[in-house]
């Protein structure tokens, strides 16, 4: 009876095995057919496709958007997946569609039940309120109306109606739309220039060839200063221009013609020039932000505040950090500096009590606060460690289930989105245990961006995970190099995605270019096809260890540099040293490229928090940063010094 008990248990769970298989490739056959077009043949899958299948849904969604279904279907498709991320696209299509027959009560209804909306839907929001009068108050509305429109960004045209609204209003001010115009053209934005200026009073347009001649004969535009506040613009765009290839130049021009523009305008004329000069890394910067009497562009106040420091004015810091706004003021990075400023000028207190509350935040200035501090507080968070409780939940949890099948199926996109849906509103302890069953997985990315969102309670060997150590340790060492780096390096790069390939063509964990796996091949004597599986991982380290070690040794063995040097290339990291020993801090916060200079921190945080992990000697982020030494040549780099390519050279 036993006996046949135990065949009865085996044979089942042969058939459901052999069912859940089936169902898997079906769904996969489903995918391809829905996305080549054979509509038949997804059909007849989807028609035998099991009712009570975890990817149901997704059948279910392709079939209804390929046959354009009706409000009715799309209703009762998110009735029976209300927590779902398809639901949330057609509850996205559905307002759409609300929004553009102007139906604003169905329309709010929906909305206010959408996760995430995107601009478009914004904009219908503010139509909606102010054509039905509903809550927020219509000033609110028009506030958010008016942030909205202060964009360089080109806007859908749902935006149209509720600036048309606030503009008859007397709301949206010639101010405002010569804002969005400065925006615009500080951005490069000239399409949308021309367009925000055509919609201008006919008595303050520039000129049909004015961003032309702003390119190809700046000075005349400048010295002609017509008077059509549009065409002023204009040439505060063309002065901007000869900046950025030569302030020197720009500033000359300006002493000449500046009275024949508004204090404002010229105050706004030597801010570009001063930024330019600032981002060149010219010493004359501050002087030349100095002929302003207000510097009011956040964007030119952050750089006017990066030349401070490399000028070593501490006064002029504290004072550029106070005159920003107050949003811009509480970023991390200026609390650190405004902390670092009060020091310098011997108000230890207040400097500490930033330092103190900066000191618990995880991250590379977190960590630069904490070295600050006389004496080291406690531990900054709690660290905790998954329970087998846990993670039996969230092996339970349908959402994560789902898209961890997504991922084996190699539905990639669907599993991501999949697996953050089913974040939304996790205690810290259920994204601990969520990010360790994606680590199981080898989902490494999704492990580190889960472990990354914990707020109290943390997991430092989660967020910090080192996959792949018997290849990164053994080439370490081979090129005398921190383990701790290398992975700083590539929890940057790549997450530690095997194949990841970046929208250039950067491959694998270390993000080597095609054209720099070529070069390296060559460096290292190796047969004439060797780069062409740079994107395995044991190639890629092994290439990606062999670069950094040559720009390490190319730039004096700063870490710091040396990370620059890998992102943007040797040589430009050697243009951005100073004529002067410069603190390696200052160095990293005055890199022009954002992208780089973001990285540089994120690297060496990142290495820090992995040399914790590893063990052995842990030198504070202040000693690893170090002294940047001077380069008295730095604006005459030979092409000599840039032979070694950039790893990301088409990013920058």
């Amino acid at each position: 009876m036993i006996y046949r008990y135990l065949l009865l248990v085996a044979f089942l769970a042969i058939t459901a095995t052999s069912a859940r298989a089936s169902a898997e490739a079906d769904y996969q056959a489903a995918r391809e057919a829905i996305q080549k077009g054979k509509i038949e043949r997804f059909s007849q899958i989807a028609a035998k496709f099991p009712a009570d299948h975890a990817l149901t849904g997704y059948i279910r969604y392709w079939e209804l958007k390929h046959r354009k279904a009706p409000e009715p279907a799309l209703r009762a498709y998110i009735d029976q997946y209300p927590d779902s991320h398809l639901s949330n696209r057609l509850r996205l299509d559905l307002a759409r569609e609300y929004g553009r027959r102007d139906d604003w009560s169905a329309f709010l209804t929906i909305y206010a039940v959408i996760v995430a909306p995107d601009q478009e839907l914004r904009c219908f929001e503010l139509s909606a309120r102010q054509a039905i009068g509903a809550p927020p108050t219509q000033a609110a509305a028009d506030s958010a109306g008016i942030e909205l429109w202060r964009t360089a960004r080109d806007l859908p045209s749902s935006c149209d109606a509720p600036f048309t609204s606030l503009s008859q209003r007397g709301l949206l001010t010639l101010e405002d739309r010569l804002a969005r115009l400065r925006l615009a053209l500080d951005d490069g934005n000239l399409r949308l220039a021309r367009e925000l200026d055509a919609r201008l009073p006919s008595e303050a347009r520039m000129t049909a060839n004015a961003l032309t001649l702003a390119q190809s004969k700046p000075e005349s535009l400048i010295a002609a200063a017509a008077a059509p506040r549009a065409q002023r613009e204009a040439a505060l765009y063309a002065l901007t221009q000869i900046a950025k290839t030569s302030p020197e130049q720009a500033a000359e021009l300006w002493l000449r013609h500046q009275e024949k523009y508004s204090p404002a305008e010229r105050d706004y004329g030597w801010g570009q020039i001063g930024m330019q000069a600032a981002r060149r890394h010219d010493t004359r910067a501050l002087d030349w932000f100095g002929r302003a009497e207000n510097v009011t562009s956040e964007l030119q106040t952050t750089w006017k505040i990066r030349a401070a420091l490399r000028a070593g004015q501490w006064s002029e810091v504290n004072r550029g950090i106070d005159a920003m706004p107050e949003t811009l003021r509480n970023e991390a990075v200026w609390r650190y500096w405004k902390a670092r400023a009060l020091k310098a000028l011997n108000a230890t207190y207040p400097a500490n009590v930033l330092f103190a509350k900066l000191s618990r935040e995880i991250h590379y200035y977190g960590l630069l606060a904490e070295e600050e501090l006389p004496t080291k507080l406690e531990a900054r968070a709690l660290d905790y460690k998954v329970t087998p409780n846990d993670l039996n939940q969230a092996e339970s949890h349908p959402g994560l289930r789902r898209a961890l099948l997504l991922r084996k199926l190699g539905d990639h996109g669907n599993a991501v989105e999949e697996w953050n849906w089913a974040l939304r509103g996790m205690t810290d302890r259920a994204l601990l245990a969520a990010a360790e069953l994606a680590r199981r997985d080898n989902w490494y990315d999704r492990a580190i961006a889960t472990a990354d969102r914990t707020r109290e309670e943390h997991d430092f060997d989660l967020r910090y995970i080192a996959p792949y150590r018997d290849l990164a340790s053994a080439y370490a060492r081979q090129n005398e190099l921190d383990e701790a780096w290398i992975y700083g390096l590539m929890r940057q790069e790549s997450r530690f995605i095997e194949h990841a390939k970046s929208r250039v063509g950067a491959q694998g964990l270390m993000q080597i270019m095609p054209a720099t796996a070529k070069w390296i091949s060559s460096k290292m004597g190796l047969e004439k096809n060797a780069h062409a599986g740079v994107g395995k991982p044991e190639t890629n380290i092994r290439f990606g260890t062999f670069y950094l070690k040559h720009v390490y040794d190319s730039l004096g063995q700063s870490p710091v540099l040396a990370t620059a040097g890998y992102n943007a290339g040797p040589g430009r990291a050697r243009r951005w040293q100073a004529e002067t020993a410069l603190e390696g801090a200052i160095y990293v916060e005055s890199i022009p490229f954002y992208e780089t200079r973001e990285y540089v921190k994120k690297v060496l945080a990142n290495a820090m928090f992995y040399r914790k992990l590893f063990g052995g000697v842990a030198p504070p982020l202040k000693e690893r940063l170090g002294v940047i030494p001077p380069h008295p040549n730095a604006q005459r780099v030979t092409r000599r010094d840039d032979a070694a390519p950039s790893l990301v050279e088409a990013r920058n």
